[in-house]
């Protein structure tokens, strides 16, 4: 069985998952929530490319060159 399309559907996910939390942190209903949370928005991101992007290249490895 293949597991391409697997992993297709689990980029979607993370894809979806990363922009819904950009788009919450840009939206707010709080006056001073851009203030407070800024810095938090920016970890965040790094956390996101820190560790979608080594999965995501590994992940490419192990299934075209193992």
């Amino acid at each position: 069985m293949d597991s391409i399309p697997y992993l297709i559907i689990t980029l979607i996910i993370c894809l979806a998952g990363l922009v819904g939390t950009v788009l919450v942190g840009m939206k707010p209903d709080d006056k001073n929530y851009s203030k407070d949370t800024k810095s938090r928005l920016i970890i965040l991101s790094i956390i996101y490319v820190v560790t979608f992007v080594p999965a995501l290249i590994g992940t490419i490895v192990y299934f075209f060159f193992v």
